[in-house]
C-alpha cells in the first residue's frame, strides 16, 4: 500500500504530527490479531481523540476487555480507503458522533513483538471536535460501552490500560498518554532566516555536528510554543542532496519531534513547487534521491530511509564517511512506503 503520497497531502493539511517509534510485546491471543490484519494487508489504524462541546473525550470499550477499560476509539483502516475517510467512518461506528478532524496529532510505528516474531503496525492519530453530545454507537458487536472522560480520568485510564499486562491495551495507554502530550505542545516548521543562522551554528555544535557547506543549505526551525526547539537542514552537493543538521532540543527528545523535521524536510524536498527554493541555493540542478550519513541508522527507519551498499553511495556522500564517520551509513530516502 502506498501511503507516503496520502500522508504528505494530510500532514499539509492537518498539520505535522510528532512520529514516535515504539516496541511492545503481545499475547498469543493479541499476536493472532495482529497476523489476521496483517493478511487481510491492514497494516495500520487511525485514531480519533475526540474532544466535545464541553471538553471531556469520548471513549469506548470492546466486549473483550475487562470492566472498566475504555480507550480512544480506532479502527484499521480499509484497503484502498483513505485516513481521513476511515477516521470518520470509524468515530460513527464507535461512538455515533458525527466529527470534525482539526489536527494531525502524532503518527506512532510499533514494532509489536511475540516470541522470535516481529510485525510493524503503524497508528495515526488525530485531534477531532463534535457538537454531539449523546454517544450511541452503530457497530454494537465490536463496543461494549462509551463514555465521557475528562482530562483528568484520561490519565487515570491510561495507569488502568497499562495496568492490565494486555500488551495491546498496554500500547493503548502509550498512545493516549502521547496523544494528549502532543495535543498540548504543537510544532510548527518555518523556513530558516539569516538571522536563525547563529543559532543553528550553536545548535549544531551544542550536538557535535560538524558545521560545513552553511551556504549550500536550506534550514528549517522547528518551535513549539514560539520557542525554537530543534533544526534540520538540506545540503546540495555536486551530484546529490543530503539531509543534514538534525538537532533536537534535550527537553522534546523521546516525543517524536526529530521524525517530524525529517518528514517536513522530505515533503519540502519532494513539493514541486520548493524545488524553485532548492535550485537558487545551488545552481546545479540535482536528482530526486535525498540522501544521509548517520551514526544510528535505526533511527531513520520509520521515516523511509534505507540502508544503502557503500558502493551505491554518491561520491560525495562518500567523500563524508571519513575520519570520525568512518563507520557511519549511508542511507537512501525512499519515496513510498509499501
Amino acid at each position: 500500500m502506498f501511503l507516503r503520497p496520502q500522508l504528505s497531502s494530510i500532514r499539509s493539511r492537518f498539520g505535522y504530527p510528532y512520529h514516535q517509534w515504539m516496541t511492545q510485546e503481545f499475547d498469543e491471543p493479541g499476536w493472532k490479531l495482529v497476523e489476521r490484519s496483517l493478511n487481510q494487508k491492514r497494516t495500520h489504524d487511525v485514531t480519533m481523540l475526540i474532544e466535545g462541546p464541553d471538553g471531556r473525550f469520548a471513549l469506548m470499550s470492546k466486549h473483550s476487555y475487562p470492566p472498566g477499560i475504555f480507550r480512544s476509539p480506532s479502527g484499521g483502516v480499509k484497503p484502498g480507503e483513505d485516513l481521513v475517510t476511515g477516521a470518520l467512518r470509524e468515530a460513527k461506528e464507535e461512538t455515533g458522533l458525527v466529527i470534525d478532524l482539526k489536527r494531525f496529532l502524532l503518527h506512532i510505528t510499533l514494532d509489536i513483538s511475540h516470541d522470535s516474531d516481529v510485525a510493524t503496525w503503524d497508528s495515526y492519530v488525530f485531534h477531532a471536535t463534535t457538537k454531539d453530545t449523546l454517544l450511541k454507537p452503530t457497530d454494537l458487536k465490536e463496543v461494549k460501552d462509551t463514555q465521557w472522560a475528562g482530562r483528568d480520568q484520561m490519565y487515570q485510564m491510561v495507569n488502568k490500560l497499562k495496568e492490565t499486562g494486555n500488551g495491546g491495551l498496554i500500547y493503548r495507554g502509550d498512545l493516549t498518554a502521547a496523544s494528549l502530550w502532543a495535543l498540548d505542545h504543537k510544532a510548527t516548521f518555518r523556513e530558516a532566516t539569516d538571522r536563525d543562522k547563529p543559532g543553528i551554528i550553536r545548535s549544531l555544535l551544542a550536538n557535535r555536528l560538524i558545521v560545513e557547506n552553511m551556504e549550500n543549505t536550506l534550514w528549517w526551525i522547528a518551535e513549539v510554543e514560539g520557542l525554537s526547539c530543534g533544526t534540520v537542514g538540506i545540503t546540495a552537493h555536486e551530484d546529490c542532496v543530503e539531509l543534514t543538521g538534525l538537532t533536537v532540543d534535550p527537553l522534546f527528545r523521546g516525543k517524536g519531534l526529530g521524525h517530524a523535521m525529517v518528514e517536513y524536510a522530505c515533503d519540502q524536498w519532494h513539493n514541486p513547487e520548493q524545488r524553485k527554493k532548492f535550485s537558487q541555493v545551488k545552481k546545479i540542478f540535482l536528482n530526486d534521491k535525498l540522501w544521509l550519513i548517520t551514526a544510528a541508522p535505526g533511527y531513520f527507519l520509520p521515516v523511509n530511509f534505507v540502508m544503502t551498499d557503500p558502493p551505491l553511495l554518491p561520491e560525495s556522500i562518500k567523500k563524508l564517511l571519513t575520519g570520525t564517520r568512518a563507520r557511519w551509513s549511508g542511507m537512501r530516502f525512499q519515496l513510498y512506503k509499501i
